[in-house]
This record gives C-alpha cells, sequence and structure tokens, in this order.
C-alpha cells in the first residue's frame, strides 16, 4: 500500500473515533426533557460553586481594599477573579439560551473587573469604581440567571463554596 492510502486510512480512523466520542458525549445529559438537561448541566459544571466562588473573589477584593493590605495583595485577588471568571465561562454553553446568555455577559464582567482592578492598583480609584460596578453588574447577572435556572429545574442552586478556610491568607 502506499502512503497516500495509509493516509486516507487513519484520517478515517481518527475521523471515526471522533464521531464516536461526539455521539457519546453528547448522548450524555443532552438527553430528555429541558428541565433534565438543565439540571444535569447545573450538577456537572458546578455552577453553585462557580458563581459563589465569583462572589468570594469579589469580596476578597473589597476586603483587601478596606484593609489597606497593598497593591500585591490587590494584584493577586483581581488576578484569581480573572482566573475564575476564565474558568467559569469554559462551562458555557448551557442548555438553556437565556441561561448561556446572562451567565456570559457575568463571566466577562467579572473578568473586565478583575482585569480593572488589576490595572488600578490601590492607588487607581476610575478604574477600581469601574470594577466595583462591573462586579455589582455581574451579581445582577447572576441573580436573574439563577432565577431562570429555578424557573426551568424548579430547584434553588446554592451559590456557596464547599470549603472554609481554617487561617486566613497572606493577603485578606
Amino acid at each position: 500500500m502506499t502512503h497516500r492510502v495509509w493516509f486516507a486510512i487513519g484520517a478515517f480512523l481518527v475521523a471515526a473515533v471522533g464521531v464516536v466520542a461526539f455521539v457519546a458525549y453528547g448522548g450524555v445529559g443532552s438527553g430528555g426533557t429541558p428541565r433534565q438537561q438543565l439540571k444535569n448541566w447545573v450538577d456537572v459544571t458546578g455552577l453553585g460553586q462557580s458563581i459563589g466562588t465569583l462572589q468570594d473573589d469579589g469580596a476578597h477584593v473589597s476586603e483587601v481594599l478596606a484593609r489597606h493590605r497593598g497593591t500585591s495583595a490587590l494584584h493577586t485577588i483581581c488576578g484569581v477573579l480573572t482566573t475564575d471568571a476564565e474558568a467559569a465561562n469554559s462551562h458555557l454553553p448551557s442548555p438553556d439560551t437565556q441561561v448561556t446568555e446572562l451567565l456570559a455577559k457575568a463571566y466577562a464582567l467579572e473578568y473586565d473587573a478583575g482585569s480593572n482592578c488589576y490595572a488600578a492598583g490601590v492607588s487607581g480609584t476610575k478604574l477600581l469604581a469601574k470594577s466595583a460596578a462591573e462586579r455589582s453588574e455581574a451579581e445582577r447577572l447572576f441573580r436573574e440567571a439563577l432565577d431562570q435556572v429555578r424557573a426551568v429545574t424548579t430547584q434553588t442552586v446554592a451559590t456557596t463554596t464547599t470549603t472554609v478556610p481554617t487561617t486566613t491568607t497572606g493577603f485578606l
């Protein structure tokens, strides 16, 4: 057999494996009613914990500023906020278009809030105010998204993180 034939066979096998994987993954959690699909997505992605983490990050930004912990501490928590927003965004799309749109906007605002607070440092009052406004708007969008989840699934999503720190970190 020529190299072309082997290449064609290899390409076919790779494509076949990809199709099988796509079908297998698509079958998990994508079947059922819209209620079942959304409930499964919420459970699999840990939506409540993702939102709770972002809320905690925002509270930590406020705490670092209130306690005058300095630029280094602020940069740390703002960097964490942007990273957590990116991680949460990677779980989209959801099976519900409205939930997806609300969360995408909220995650983008949280990312921007983290970027703006990082760029502001402790003395950039305009960017810090913009970051606070973005976090506030993201919180409103989170409430709307969770209301939509509750309307579809008839269940409330808890937005707490699963662990409580036993000691404070160096930047709080």
